[in-house]
């Protein structure tokens, strides 16, 4: 169902609460609006919603690298990582009433196996592996990471963006929490990604295309999580696909370059018509070929003896 209407309006009615939410505004929503609402928003709780003033590519862009990045590391594990988005965190009373929702910008879960809810209840299913956030104008600190705390998220990432804007009020770069005895201790490395660090989430966060250090990073990362799991990039569909046409094309090329220095040192001069029987020649089986190579007096020989 779409958002309503009311919902949808610049001018939507204010309310107060007990608290802020820097860089964002707050607006009227109730607990039944909340169900069917499908706009975005940062936080909900006693009927009050807050989303971003300003939302803005410079704030997005961290999650589609974020999601590049852990794709990837997926790959090279051997095991799907499930990325939910935006999806609501909802928290509930025993009388099955909402208590508060957060939306974060990106749900990680290393091993999900429940299916795909219509909402991610609190304490029905065990809490993300990680959060992101993006702190641009917003601040976690406001409210959400006590409410992230309360709920026991055992990670999460904070990332301010390089990005010159007035209204920035921190130094960029990202930031790892991880939940110990009742409360967030910044780490300088993951805990659900091993030996992934903080300045290796930013740089790819932050960079228009992969580089050469981010793909070494994705490579280190998978294949530890990998080992451990006892999976590899041959149990990712895409990649044992990839590595077995480049083993086959490594195998031709061998077999190209073997045909044409054979012949060469029989005199047998190497033309535009070989080089385009070539890769037709290589996938025959070799003894077929060096038997026709030994025994053919010249190029159209050869080719006569290779063909059906």
């Amino acid at each position: 169902m779409a958002a309503p209407s009311t919902l949808r309006s610049a001018h939507r009615p204010q309310r107060r609460s007990a608290f802020a939410l820097s860089g964002c505004r707050p607006f009227a929503m109730t607990d039944t609006h909340l169900i069917d609402y499908e706009g975005r928003y940062e936080y909900w709780e006693d009927g009050v919603a807050w989303e971003l003033r300003e939302p803005s590519p410079k704030h997005e862009w961290p999650r589609s690298c974020l999601v590049e990045l852990i794709s990837d590391i997926a790959k090279m594990r051997g095991a799907p990582i499930a990325l939910l988005g935006t999806t609501g965190l909802q928290e509930r009373d025993a009388r099955g009433n909402r208590v508060r929702a957060v939306q974060a910008d990106e749900l990680v879960c290393l091993d999900w196996r429940y299916g795909l809810p219509d909402v991610y209840l609190v304490g029905e299913f065990p809490p993300p592996d990680v959060v992101f956030e993006v702190d641009l104008t917003t601040d976690i600190r406001d409210r959400k990471l006590d409410v992230y705390a309360a709920w026991s998220v055992p990670e999460l990432w904070v990332e301010v963006p390089e990005a010159d804007m007035p209204s920035k009020r921190k130094q960029s770069g990202l930031t790892i929490l991880l939940f110990d005895d009742g409360t967030f201790r910044e780490s300088a490395e993951s805990a659900a990604f091993p030996t992934l660090s903080a300045r290796e989430i930013h740089a790819a966060m932050n960079e228009p295309s992969m580089s050469p250090a981010t793909v070494e990073t994705v490579r280190r990362v998978g294949g530890i999580m990998g080992r451990r799991a006892g999976t590899g990039p041959d149990d990712n569909p895409f990649l044992s696909v990839e590595r077995r046409l480049s083993q086959r094309k490594g195998r031709r090329d061998e077999r190209i370059s073997m045909l044409e220095g054979l012949l060469g040192a029989r005199g047998i001069d190497i033309t535009p018509t070989l080089r385009a029987e070539a890769v037709r020649i290589a996938e025959l089986p070799q003894h077929r070929i060096l038997q026709a190579a030994l025994q053919s007096t010249d190029l159209d020989d050869f080719l006569r003896r290779l063909r059906p």
